[in-house]
């Protein structure tokens, strides 16, 4: 799907308004060969609005230049330096490129840091509702996993908001706790966290002597004009020796299986991460075609994103409009990521997403996935083509009205 921004908004809009289910299908990818028969994808957290002119240009100049092989040290400083600057001119925050490490995802540095530069048998807090291996990777490397889920309240727009328990952040911190895990934007709610927030965070990790992980791989989906992403080691409470920051391209560029992705970290916990074999092999592990299709992503690929965020940002209040007068259900509108959480406690559902996959054809992540506190929830990708989202808000609102409804004696 080449469509150059030159062309203008409206030429990747008609694009992606004339995406079919059938051309998701003979595409092939794990969101739409997961479920088979006439089910739309909607749950695994991959776009199906391609990728930026700038990286396909990237990819097919790789294959081209048969640069398919190990790391040139080049390629992977000129990743350390987009990141950098792209962190400054985005966000605000400096960051020098000496303190940016690659590494192949998120997931392998979360791993990498429970293991190498937390206390044996330390707990590792995770803010619930959360990104699913948040929760299985503490188990994987010997940690406790202590869920602490999160409260919300209506905002202003009628939609909820997420905030973290801050009290229940600081009960696990006290009780030994090594690790917080942050995921800012906020997968699955789609909430930016604010100011506020990521400064009490600060506070209590500094008073309590607990490392924070920041997975900030959704911040260049922001959805709202007005509304900015705040890098968490970007406040001034934040301890540079006790502060993990993961990120990058492939959420807002659409790219995770080319596996590159970024850590950024200072002070005492850069010495740490460069000391650590187990971490610092991470880099060689890499991809060359990720680091290029990285590289041209964050210098040329702006005007494409700002452009796939207002096309989402679209998907999104269609998506609310849509859901708002069903009786039984609750969505979130996403102020980030391309992600809605889904409230259908009111439908009287154990599992509402299976029952949307078998009912209506629109396959969801299951809400008991992303914390114990969480049965009767869904997950709803919304990057994909208007005219499927549609049809997904058509399925999901018709499985509902079918559903029998309880008569007052």
């Amino acid at each position: 799907m080449v469509v150059s921004s030159a062309d203008g908004p409206d030429s990747l809009t008609r694009v992606f308004d004339s995406l079919t289910p059938q051309q998701m299908r003979e595409r092939g990818s794990l969101k739409w060969s997961q479920y088979p028969g006439d089910v739309i994808g909607a749950w695994v957290a991959e776009m199906d609005l391609g990728t930026a002119p700038a990286v396909e240009r990237a990819i097919f100049g790789a294959v081209r230049d048969g640069l398919l092989g190990y790391m040139p040290p080049s390629v992977s400083q000129a990743v350390r330096e987009e990141t950098a600057r792209y962190q400054h001119e985005t966000f605000g925050w400096r960051v020098e490129a000496e303190r940016v490490s690659l590494l192949p995802d998120v997931l392998s540095s979360l791993s990498a840091v429970i293991a190498s530069h937390t206390r044996e048998d330390s707990p590792v807090i995770v803010p619930t509702p959360a990104y699913m291996p948040f929760l299985e990777i503490p188990g994987h490397n010997g940690r406790t996993c202590i869920e602490v889920p999160s409260p919300r309240r209506q905002s202003q727009n009628g939609s909820p908001h997420w905030e973290l328990d801050l009290d229940g952040i600081e009960s696990a911190m006290a009780a030994g706790a090594g690790l917080l895990v942050l995921c800012n934007p906020w997968n699955p709610v789609g909430q930016v966290l604010s100011a506020t927030q990521l400064d009490a965070v600060a506070a209590l990790s500094s008073s309590y002597g607990v490392a924070v992980f920041a997975d900030e791989i959704h911040a260049p989906l922001v959805l709202d004009d007005g509304l900015v992403h705040i890098p968490y080691a970007s406040r001034p409470g934040a301890d540079p020796d006790l502060t993990f920051t993961a990120t990058a391209a492939s959420k807002g560029w659409n790219i995770p299986g080319l596996k590159c992705a970024q850590l950024i970290a200072s002070g005492r916990a850069r010495m740490q991460w460069q000391a650590d074999a187990r971490t610092a092999h991470l880099e060689a592990k890499a991809s060359v075609v990720g680091a290029l299709a990285t590289v041209a992503a964050l210098r040329d690929g702006r005007d494409w994103l700002g452009e796939v965020c207002a096309y989402i940002r679209a998907n999104r209040d269609m998506a609310g409009e849509a859901l708002a007068g069903i009786e039984g259900m609750e969505l979130t509108l996403p102020q980030a990521t391309y992600l809605s959480w889904l409230d259908c406690r009111g439908l009287g559902l154990e599992q509402p997403a299976r029952f949307f996959r078998k009912e209506a054809g629109v396959a969801m992540s299951e809400g008991a996935t992303f914390g114990k506190a969480w049965s009767g929830f869904c997950r709803l990708n919304l990057a994909t083509g208007r005219h499927i989202a549609q049809e997904a808000m058509h399925r999901i609102s018709d499985a509902v009205r079918r559903l029998p409804r309880t008569v007052p004696s």
